[in-house]
């Protein structure tokens, strides 16, 4: 996806938490060397308690030891340009079994809160151009299909190589949100999931304008990607030694 949204993509797998930490130091000095537009931020991975559980079992608080790293007094060279990041983690235990409604009608479309003016200003603040997407909201699990990878992913690839010619981030995360509303479980319980989105001084209307070369090596016929090979790493994974029993036990239950 991001290849297609013409970014320069850099993988890591499997990292434990001193690894995690000197890897974004490597992330944040390419910026001090190369000239760029914005940046993303992608994790996937297990959490626990609301925090991000690395290779070893061993919890991360993402908001203090990542996102942070970016703010604008860590981070001079991102100042002024969008810095996104997509959060894919549980980030507590309990599940959505939705809620029933007593008629068919939708809810209404969300407010208009229309443009805001800005005023000039002569200090920049501490805080702007961050974007976070987390896959679900505090206290929730984040449902994922062995087959075809997480729930939130998966709407996120959909929508974006849909619209991302023609719609801002935000309309796609909004119309993310309606797809993955549409989601549910294939067993009695028909569970749910919502995604959260936070904006930090993030106004702009940001268009990510992608090639109109297609990856049809991952792309299949209905349009959704998959990678079965990270799901058999993805359950291979869950049994390596030292990842907690609570957290291997959450992810095997969530099937679809």
């Amino acid at each position: 996806l991001f290849q297609y949204l013409g970014f320069a993509v850099l993988v890591k797998q499997d990292l434990a938490q001193a690894e995690i930490m000197e890897s974004i130091d490597d992330f944040k000095q390419q910026f001090e060397e190369t000239i760029v537009d914005m940046c993303i931020f992608c994790i996937m991975s297990h959490g626990s308690g609301g925090n991000l559980v690395d290779i070893q079992g061993n919890e991360i608080d993402v908001e203090e030891k990542i996102i942070k790293k970016f703010y604008n007094a860590q981070c001079p060279a991102l100042q002024g340009k969008p810095k996104l990041f997509l959060l894919q983690y549980c980030r507590g235990d309990e599940l959505d079994f939705g809620v029933e409604l007593p008629t068919d009608s939708r809810e209404a479309l969300p407010l208009n809160i229309g443009r805001l003016k800005l005023q000039s200003i002569s200090k920049l603040p501490g805080v702007t151009d961050v974007l976070i997407a987390n896959s679900t909201v505090p206290g929730f699990v984040s449902n994922r299909n062995t087959k075809h990878g997480t729930w939130f992913v998966q709407c996120l690839v959909k929508v974006f190589k849909e619209n991302a010619k023609h719609m801002d981030i935000r309309d796609m995360f909004d119309q993310v949100s309606r797809v993955l509303n549409e989601k549910e479980s294939n067993d009695n319980s028909r569970r749910k999931q919502t995604f959260e989105v936070t904006s930090r001084g993030f106004y702009k209307k940001l268009y990510f304008n992608p090639d109109e070369v297609v990856d049809e090596e991952h792309e299949n016929d209905d349009g959704e990607y998959k990678n079965d090979d990270d799901t058999v790493s993805d359950k291979q994974q869950q049994n390596k030694k030292g990842f907690k029993k609570r957290v291997r036990e959450a992810w095997k239950a969530l099937v679809n």
